[in-house]
């Protein structure tokens, strides 16, 4: 799926933008669908469609029978089609995300005939009026396509039996060129400071590029206030410009983009901007844009030439996977919060149920932000007591039945604690206590820590009489292996969370006289 198509379902699908206005309501359910524009480029990649179905007036919650077709008509003759279902399925996440392979998933519940794709499935919404990927239609152009091939699909839906709302669309061939972003290097600022970057785009082609789209993936915290009015902005920031870029020319933004921390951020703190680039008729081919964000009201954003250099067929990019560019930014200084690492010690009965919630303090200075820089997400090492069974915990990854590896969901300023909370079971009257562990400084990929805040978690059995026994094997191991596991954790962990993502299961924040349990350092 092309990077314009990845960003559209991205935003809207967690913003839940209407496609149409609030019209009266109707007596039966309705479906309104709309399949996004396609340029293609002769010999170029695949690109992928969205169909976007409009439902309103539907019951919440209740079973919906979801009829939808796709007529290819004239388009079949130059390209290679296929309708992935999206309805029910978690493949949506996958394709957005730009995955290869998706895991096993039912029969398609599309069936081609001739030119025409039917599919037809049994789904259910959470709201009266909601805006669903329904299918992605995949499109390829042949050996035989050439510049100048257009032809309408059509596309119908169903909820039911409401009536059939109709619309089309276009598959077409444009001229093919290869728009390459320019690497930007690594930046380096204080807390609250700012740092210059400036994308660049090269035309690698022998053809004019005119107009381009930049999309800029940053959180809205990073970047200093702007407000060009060719640029919309929201969960990403999109400049369109309709500068012709010349055939072997960089052009570059004529005004740097300006990043900076919060004041109070960590030293060492470390995230990516991207950003990417793509044709003026991509873009305008997801006529869904102008829904994205909120448009500027300055002066525009404008674009220049690099180095020392003609309406158009429509164009597409033959290279899709040269568009993109990472800026890694990282927060200057040094210093570390002073962290401690929060134990307990219960007491219960063998076959009682019981909460335990390990987890860390932070007395500052400084407040760790995962959700803005990835290796803030701090990964706690948490070895439950012998003597109990659980579950884990919904932020924490196990890689043995009693050691889980629970990462920082939110953000942690002076005098705040996190907890993880692990339902568990006591299934003995003896055991080696657990323990907690947390990393004396940022996790890197190069970074072994040697030494780490730990308190002791503990269940004991009031009556039970245990013998301590030498800690040989997998226990004693946890010393040496912990540092090595923390690190690993860190990375697997950032992958679980999307960007942005401000889901808090990380529990409640405390002022620093709040009681803590078996607090050690």
């Amino acid at each position: 799926m092309s990077l314009v198509s990845r960003v559209l379902a991205v935003s809207l699908l967690l913003v839940l933008l209407p496609l149409h206005p609030a019209a009266a309501a109707a007596t039966t359910a309705t479906a309104e669908p709309r399949l996004s524009r396609v340029t293609l480029a002769p010999g170029g990649p695949e690109r992928g469609s969205l169909l976007w179905v409009h439902t309103d007036n539907v019951e919440p919650y209740a079973d919906q029978r979801l009829e939808v077709t796709v007529e290819l008509g004239a388009a079949a003759a130059f390209t290679e089609t296929d309708l992935v279902s999206m309805v029910n399925s978690n493949t949506i996440e996958l394709v957005v995300a730009g995955v290869p392979s998706a895991p096993p998933r039912p029969p398609s519940p599309c069936v081609r005939t001739g030119t025409k794709f039917a599919c037809s499935w049994t789904t259910s919404y959470n709201a009266a009026k909601s805006v669903d990927v329904a299918a992605v239609l995949l499109v390829k152009p042949t050996a035989a396509a050439k510049t100048g091939d257009s032809a309408e699909v059509t596309v119908t839906a169903r909820l039911g039996d409401g009536p059939i709302g109709t619309s089309t669309s276009i598959v077409q061939v444009g001229v093919g060129v290869d728009l390459v972003a320019g690497q930007t290097p690594k930046v380096k600022a204080a807390p609250g400071k700012t740092v210059k970057v400036v994308p660049a785009v090269r035309n690698n082609s022998a053809t004019t590029a005119t107009g381009v789209t930049l999309f800029i993936d940053a959180d809205a915290r990073l970047l200093a206030p702007t407000s060009y009015r060719n640029c919309r902005y929201g969960l990403v920031m999109i400049c369109t410009f309709d500068t012709a870029l010349a055939a072997g020319r960089t052009y570059a933004l004529a005004r740097p983009l300006l990043l900076r921390s919060p004041a109070d951020t960590v030293p060492g703190s470390a995230t990516e901007v991207i950003h990417g680039w793509a044709t003026k008729d991509e873009w305008e081919d997801e006529s869904l844009g102008d829904q994205i964000g909120t448009p500027g009201t300055g002066a525009p954003l404008t674009l220049t030439p690099v180095a020392s250099a003609q309406a158009e067929p429509p164009q597409a990019d033959v290279n899709p996977e040269n568009n993109y560019a990472v800026t890694k930014f990282t927060v200057a200084g040094k210093g570390f919060p002073v962290l401690s690492a929060i134990g307990s010690a219960r007491e219960s009965a063998v076959g009682s149920e019981l909460q335990l919630s390990p987890g860390l303090m932070n007395f500052g200075p400084g407040t760790l932000r995962p959700t803005l820089f990835t290796n803030n997400a701090l990964p706690v090492a948490v070895r439950l007591p012998a003597n109990v069974t659980s579950a884990g915990s919904d932020d924490c990854v196990s890689d043995s039945d009693d050691v889980y590896y629970c990462s920082l969901q939110r953000d942690l300023g002076p005098g705040q604690r996190a907890t993880f909370a692990f339902a568990a079971e006591v299934t003995d009257g003896c055991g080696d206590p657990g323990k907690v562990s947390v990393p004396d400084r940022l996790v890197t990929a190069d970074y072994n820590p040697r030494t780490k805040h730990t308190a002791t978690l503990s269940v004991t059995v009031a009556g039970a009489t245990c013998v301590a026994l030498p800690i040989t094997g997998p226990r004693a191991a946890w010393t040496a292996l912990a540092g090595l596991a923390l690190v690993t954790a860190g990375l697997v962990l950032a992958l679980r969370r999307t960007r942005r993502a401000v889901c808090a299961h990380a529990e409640g924040a405390s002022s620093a006289g709040s009681p803590l349990e078996g607090q050690a350092r």
